[in-house]
Formats: C-alpha cells, sequence, structure tokens
C-alpha cells in the first residue's frame, strides 16, 4: 500500500515538474532547478538544440532513481521540494538586486 501511494505522489510530481516547463526556443540552454521552499538552486545546465528534453529526462531519471528509496522519497516530498526545467533566461529566483 505505502509504496503505491508513493509512486503515485511520484508520478504527480513529475507531471507538475513537466507541466511547469515553458516553451522557447530549442536553440537556447535549458536549466534544471532544485526547489525546497521558495529556494531554487540551479541542478544542472543543458544547452544546444535538445536542452529541453535532455532537462526534462534528466528530471525524470531523478525522480525515477528517488522511487527506488522509500526513504529518500519521502523526505523529497516532506520538504515541497521539485524539479523544473525552464530556459536559461527565466530565473526563478526572481530579479537580481543592483
Amino acid at each position: 500500500m505505502i509504496p503505491a501511494v508513493y509512486t503515485r505522489t511520484m508520478v504527480a510530481v513529475l507531471c507538475c515538474v513537466l507541466a511547469f516547463t515553458t516553451s522557447a526556443s530549442a536553440e537556447s540552454a535549458w536549466v534544471l532547478w532544485f526547489g525546497t521552499g521558495t529556494t531554487y538552486t540551479a541542478f544542472g545546465a543543458y544547452g544546444g538544440a535538445t536542452g529541453e528534453k535532455e532537462c526534462k529526462e534528466a528530471a525524470a531519471q531523478l525522480m525515477a532513481d528517488m522511487s527506488k528509496d522509500g526513504k529518500r522519497l519521502a523526505e523529497f516530498l516532506k520538504s515541497s521540494s521539485r524539479y523544473v526545467c525552464l530556459p536559461d533566461t527565466v530565473d526563478p529566483r526572481g530579479p537580481k538586486a543592483k
């Protein structure tokens, strides 16, 4: 029962990650961001013609790896953590102070 709940939750989180990605030119680089609460950290950058695809695949792979460790997945979900793929022109941390 518990693994089924984690699996469904993981699928829901992954769908949210993919839903929040925005469309942009395939020419630009994409960045995979790791977010906890309102804080974001760049996790990896993926450039070139397939940048968006590679970024989404990396996020899916991270979630698949995490699903193998129930404790790690539970901690990830409890902390409101998420992975988000965004074009390199978008910074989820907001504008920088001058």
